[in-house]
């Protein structure tokens, strides 16, 4: 008993330290910044890309081409999915495997490796794909833009004219939305097992994309030396484990043509103590969680971008100026 008690003790005593660091951190932040820290735009601006209650190509895609299984739930065809993939002796974990774990929260290897017997990338895999859709109006995701960003990729020439990039893809849902509307897809991500994943997503629906896999955490795609002209970039839950911010935007960003949407989740945000102690821990690095901070990536994206901020999602829109 005085052992779990002490073992309380010290969760909440990490949390609380954490809670006023990340205060104290978004006191610096905003004392650095200044000005960048206004809001991005007026929400008139965002309401005539992203108009309040346009959103029937999201619900289309969510309920038809996203669904392997249309007679099922959407839960119940990702779980079905799972057991395609891994097999029933390893899918029927994927209920338990819902819990979020820090990667330094000790637990963490306990419940996975231990009480679980999953490798941690096979958690990963069931973690994410039985947790959350992010097409899923349910959540603060991709739904709730969908539908602009598909007209403003139709405003710069639609299918065939320009591509979408689904950068650190994870479990690639943003990216099949997309090539599922018809768009040539580039899924780009540095985990093999993640990549193998999407590739079975999109062969159950008969999508053909593009996989690339990055040698190295460092090394970015250069999207500006292929030969397409990209008219969306996504990073959803991404850049805050890039070492290089900057760095990394301008060699992923430099192949978006004039108009064409970068969506992130990580830059021009308005940042609470809660988000900061989020990305901080999520990072895994103090100095990653730094850069994006600082105020030099936002203020590197503002000059070359207009930033839009639509209702209903953690995201931003920005879209290239020029």
């Amino acid at each position: 008993m005085i052992g779990a008690m002490n073992t309380v003790r010290s969760f909440l005593d990490r949390a609380r330290r954490g809670y006023l660091d990340s205060v104290e951190m978004l006191r610096e932040y905003r004392t650095r910044t200044g000005p960048l820290t206004a809001p991005p735009i007026s929400h008139d601006g965002s309401q005539q890309l992203f108009p309040h209650g346009e959103h029937d190509r999201a619900t289309a895609v969510y309920r038809g081409r996203l669904r392997a299984h249309p007679h099922l739930s959407d839960r119940e065809s990702r779980l079905c999915e799972l057991v395609e993939y891994f097999g029933f002796d390893i899918a029927q974990k994927a209920p338990y495997c819902t819990p979020w774990f820090y990667w330094d929260d000790p637990r963490r290897p306990r419940y996975v490796q231990e009480q679980l017997g999953l490798d941690p990338m096979t958690f990963g895999i069931l973690h994410m794909y039985s947790l959350f859709n992010r097409l899923d109006p349910d959540r603060r995701d991709m739904y709730y833009i969908y539908d602009g960003l598909v007209k403003q990729l139709e405003r710069l020439g639609g299918t065939g004219h320009v591509a979408v990039m689904d950068f650190g893809s994870g479990m690639g849902q943003t990216g099949l939305s997309f090539a599922a509307a018809g768009y040539e897809t580039v899924f780009v991500d540095v985990v093999d097992e993640y990549l193998d994943y999407v590739r079975f997503l999109a062969r159950i629906r008969d999508l053909q994309p593009t996989f690339v896999r990055s040698p190295a955490e460092d090394d970015f795609y250069d999207t500006a030396a292929d030969d397409r002209r990209y008219g969306l970039i996504v990073e959803w839950s991404t850049f805050e484990h890039v070492p290089d911010a900057i760095g990394a935007l301008s060699r992923v960003l430099g192949g978006l043509v004039p108009g064409g949407m970068f969506v992130t989740t990580t830059f021009c945000k308005d940042w609470t103590p809660e988000e900061i102690e989020h990305y901080r821990r999520d990072s895994f690095e103090a100095e990653i969680a730094e850069q994006y901070l600082s105020g030099e990536a936002d203020a590197w994206l503002r000059e070359r971008f207009d930033v839009y901020a639509p209702e209903n999602t953690i995201a931003k829109v920005l879209v290239k100026k020029g």
